[in-house]
């Protein structure tokens, strides 16, 4: 396997020059569970401190972690621990003075440290934008013998005892003001429509990736998931192994989304919402070749080609757990002192 080469692929960019996300922040509870989590979920920690720590991709962007009462970070959408600021790469810095010139148009637009900037969107989150530092990363294409076709001869497959997440895929966000969320980012921002749920959610691209943001139709703000690419499935198991044998909760998997195509295994997430190992999504190099499509919120497609449904609570924050699960210790207690 190698890795390092640049991936070149034709079309398909931004009119805002937009790539991907650069580095997705989060205000949590214990920074040290934290770190434990995404240590075991495979990405490289870079730094560590009382206050907060930062992980690594081999693509070079990066999780960061803070503590809640870090006065340094933007204010939350949600109660407990989630996601602060989405920090969005452009291409050069030409395009990151357009995006700032246009959305001074209407908002507050703030000057960072590290050269980018900083605003929010029409829901309230925190996002950001800074010339990406970005350097995509090349894997072996992976060889599979089917009947009649046999590609990898004389050699074992690969085997993956961990996962190593190369790539920061996508975000999910819970959004009231849903049509006002779409409008902001595929009018101002440039973002593509690859498929829409209807009534419930938009799928949106600003790479060849299917999508690289998820808006949900909610009456609530906040976080559902980040998700990270791996190699193949094999790796999303290699994954899966060394979270459930620390005592990490599995979500929802593993499967295969009908919507992307990209197969998925979740996990609840301690510093907010959740994370999704995917491998194998579609690429959209040519939008006058791609289709978006509208799908029924009723069918199951909507959700998963196959993999079944996702655990009850899977859209619950994990503020709202713990609020839930306080009450019942109370009248557990309560309970057993009227035995």
């Amino acid at each position: 396997m190698s890795q390092g080469a640049k991936q070149s692929l034709p079309g398909n960019r931004t009119r805002t020059g937009i790539v991907g996300i650069e580095s997705v922040l989060y205000g949590v509870d214990d920074v040290a569970v934290s770190t434990r989590f995404f240590t075991d979920f495979g990405l490289e920690l870079l730094e560590q401190g009382q206050h907060g720590a930062t992980f690594g991709t081999p693509e070079r962007t990066s999780v960061r972690v803070r503590r809640n009462d870090d006065i340094d970070l933007p204010p939350p959408v949600e109660p407990g621990p989630t996601v602060r600021e989405i920090v969005w790469g452009v291409e050069n810095a030409a395009a990151l003075e357009g995006i700032a010139a246009d959305l001074s148009r209407d908002r507050e637009v703030i000057r960072t440290e590290d050269g980018g900037i900083r605003t929010l969107d029409e829901t309230g989150y925190t996002i950001g934008f800074r010339v990406t530092d970005r350097s995509p990363v090349f894997l072996e294409p992976q060889t599979l013998n089917t009947v009649g076709t046999v590609l990898r001869r004389n050699e074992r497959f690969t085997f993956y005892d961990r996962a190593t997440p190369q790539h920061i895929g996508h975000i999910v966000l819970y959004c009231p003001n849903y049509e006002e969320q779409i409008r902001f980012y595929t009018e101002r921002l440039g973002f593509m429509v690859s498929d829409v749920v209807r009534g419930s959610g938009a799928f949106l691209r600003c790479s060849t990736d299917h999508h690289n943001l998820f808006l949900l139709n909610s009456p609530r703000k906040g976080l559902n998931h980040v998700s990270f690419g791996v190699h193949n499935i094999d790796e999303i198991m290699g994954g899966f192994k060394v979270l459930s044998e620390a005592g990490w909760k599995p979500t929802w998997g593993l499967g295969r989304h009908y919507i992307g195509s990209n197969l998925f295994y979740y996990f609840r997430n301690p510093s907010g919402g959740h994370v999704e190992y995917y491998a194998d999504m579609d690429c959209i190099t040519d939008p006058a070749l791609w289709q978006p499509g509208e799908f029924d919120g009723d069918a199951p497609e909507a959700l998963f080609a196959w993999g079944g449904y996702p655990l009850p609570d899977y859209r619950k924050s994990q503020w709202e757990i713990d609020q839930e699960l306080a009450k019942r210790d109370i009248v557990d207690a309560h309970k057993i002192g009227q035995d």
